[in-house]
This record gives C-alpha cells, sequence and structure tokens, in this order.
C-alpha cells in the first residue's frame, strides 16, 4: 500500500480489474482516511513503490488485497491510463493510476495477506457487472471500473449514432470536447464524421465556437492493451489548409456508456501533419518537451510517442497514412449523413 509519491501530490498507483466470465468486476469498499469523506468502491490496487515497475505492483496488490498470485503473463495491459482528482479529505491532490485486467473464475478475496491500513480501510466486498454499477447510487472511485468493463465488452456505434468526443492531457485537465457522428467501420477501424461549420467544439480557456473543415476521423482498431494498439486518432480534413493532422495519443477508447457512445484519448502532443500540397511534418515538438517534463511522462511513453510520431510521418510522407485510401469513401458517406451546407 505504500508509494513513492509525497503527501499533498500525486498518488501513483496501479489497479487491477479483475474480469470474471460474466463480465463482472471485484471491487473492495473503501474508508477515506477516516476522514469523514464517504466510503467508496475501488479496484484492487495501490501506490507504486519505489523502484518497482508497474506491472510489480499490480501484482503486489493483487497478492496482499485479495490473495492471488496469477503469472504476470495472465495481466493485459496497461489497458488505460487515468488521473483524477481525489474528493475531499483525502491525503493526496490527485491519483494517477494505470489498469490492467485479469480475466479469471470468480473467488472470495483472502484478506489474511492485507497490511494493517488496508485492514483498516476495506470494508466490504463484491462483484459487480458494469449494469449494477451504472444503475447503483453507491460512490465509485475515479479509476472507473466502468470505463475498463466497456472496453473488455468491446462493441462500436451505429451508423448515424452520435459519438462525444473527449480528448484529455496526460494530467487528467481536459482539452478538447466536441460531438461528432458514426460512419461505419472498415478493416483499419471505426470512421467518424465531423462538420465544422454546424458543430460546437469547447476547450479549456477558450470560448465555445464553431468549426470551419469537415473531416472524417479513423479511430484505429486496438487490442484490449495499450502497448499493442495504435497511438493515434486520424482526421482527413477537406475545406482548409489541411488535408492530414494526426493526433500522437494514448490508444482511442471508443466505449459506450450509461449516456451514449464517447471517445476518450489523452492528447500527448506531437502531431503529424500534411497540407494538400506540400512536405509533411511533426508537429509541436516543443509542447511535448514541455509536458513529457512537467507532466511526468513514463519513459515507455516517451519512447512509444516518439516512435509513432516517426512511423506515422514516414506513412504521411509515402502517402500511406492510416485511412489514405479510404478517405475519400468516407467523406461521400459523412455528405451522404450530413449534407454540407448551402454554398459551402
Amino acid at each position: 500500500m505504500s508509494d513513492d509519491a509525497r503527501p499533498g501530490g500525486i498518488r501513483r498507483s496501479a489497479r487491477v480489474v479483475c474480469v470474471d466470465p460474466a463480465g463482472a468486476t471485484l471491487l473492495l469498499l473503501h474508508e477515506w482516511s477516516g476522514r469523514g469523506a464517504p466510503a467508496r468502491w475501488l479496484t484492487v490496487g495501490g501506490g507504486i513503490d519505489a523502484g518497482e515497475t508497474e506491472r510489480e505492483a499490480a501484482l503486489r496488490e493483487l497478492r496482499e488485497e485479495t490473495g492471488r498470485a496469477p503469472d504476470p503473463s495472465e495481466l493485459i495491459g496497461p489497458v488505460r491510463h487515468v488521473r483524477q482528482p481525489t474528493p475531499p479529505g483525502h491525503r493526496y491532490d490527485a491519483l494517477d493510476m494505470t489498469a490492467f485486467v485479469w480475466r479469471t473464475p470468480r473467488f472470495a478475496a483472502d484478506a489474511s495477506g492485507r497490511e494493517p491500513g488496508e485492514t483498516a480501510s476495506i470494508r466490504d466486498e463484491r462483484w459487480w457487472t458494469a449494469d449494477e454499477i451504472a444503475a447503483s447510487a453507491d460512490p465509485f472511485d475515479a479509476e472507473d471500473a466502468l470505463g475498463t468493463l466497456a472496453l473488455v465488452a468491446g462493441g462500436e456505434p451505429a451508423q448515424g449514432e452520435r459519438v462525444r468526443v473527449r480528448a484529455s492531457k496526460w494530467d487528467g485537465t481536459p482539452h478538447w470536447t466536441y460531438d461528432a457522428v458514426a460512419l461505419g467501420s472498415d478493416a483499419e477501424g471505426v470512421w467518424l464524421g465531423v462538420d465544422g461549420p454546424t458543430t460546437r467544439f469547447w476547450k479549456p480557456g477558450v470560448d465555445a465556437f464553431l468549426g470551419d473543415e469537415r473531416k472524417v476521423m479513423l479511430v484505429p482498431r486496438r487490442p484490449l492493451a495499450m502497448l499493442e494498439g495504435t497511438w493515434a486518432l486520424v482526421h482527413w480534413l477537406v475545406g482548409g489548409e489541411l488535408a492530414l493532422y494526426i493526433d500522437v495519443c494514448t490508444p482511442p477508447e471508443l466505449v459506450r456508456r450509461p449516456e451514449g457512445w464517447v471517445l476518450d484519448y489523452c492528447d500527448l502532443d506531437l502531431d503529424v501533419v500534411r497540407r494538400p500540397r506540400g512536405v509533411p511534418w511533426i508537429d509541436d515538438e516543443d509542447e511535448f518537451a514541455e509536458h513529457a517534463a512537467r507532466m511526468a511522462y513514463p519513459a515507455w511513453v516517451r519512447e512509444r510517442v516518439r516512435a509513432t510520431a516517426d512511423a506515422l510521418l514516414a506513412g504521411a510522407q509515402m502517402r500511406t497514412a492510416p485511412g489514405e485510401y479510404a478517405r475519400e469513401h468516407w467523406h461521400r458517406r459523412l455528405d451522404a449523413l450530413v449534407p454540407p451546407a448551402a454554398g459551402a
């Protein structure tokens, strides 16, 4: 349960979402440090000790809190990263959580290996389905078991369904929010469409505004594990200065939540950009260097971002970027679903 964060700072932790054959996950009911905050249901996990990897911490916490010790290869992931502020009364300002998935038959946790602080704080345990979590009035912790269960369940929106696009930064702060429409899917992934002139965009510190260009977006197909997925969200635009804009980001999560389909991703600064004519380039190198230092990107994230940007740049130069050969088809699909405004 110990960790290398200082009180009042960011608590780095590793979580394990135990998923049984019915799609339910084991949650533990924790008291918040005895300071009057309501108890919350959490996935198994805790702080990362100095010198531990995320996977090592996840396995240790699983053993301490449940008595289970699977082979390290049985943990799928990391599958997602979440940083969220803590509730009032918590000793840390925010939790920085890296989640893994362990598929297992349902079991009763063995509490004999828990540290004194864990024994004092854990009040109950229960296996929860996604539907039960969504319907419950109980408080759940911000590591968001519901989002991970939605990833495990998979699926994709039907043509014409609305998708809320939500980008954040590595420190958890909101970035861009807007709505898109599902166009369909192919071997490369799921395609969304955005009619800029009728779409309102939000960003902290910027007044909401309508866009300019129409675009189609490719959400690449991904396995459950982040490390095996494509770290990019690909935008093909018409009617503006740019033809191609690729956000280098954590693998976009397209999941059905209680409020509808949501596309979540963490923007990692670097972008691969190409005009209709001209040489493509990697943008925002200075922002990447600044945020990697200030937001403490792990070394494996920095390495993945750089390798992804270089590979996407090579594809853009060779005219083999993701969606290069399919984009016109999906632009026509967008035109059919959302006809351009007169004069556009």
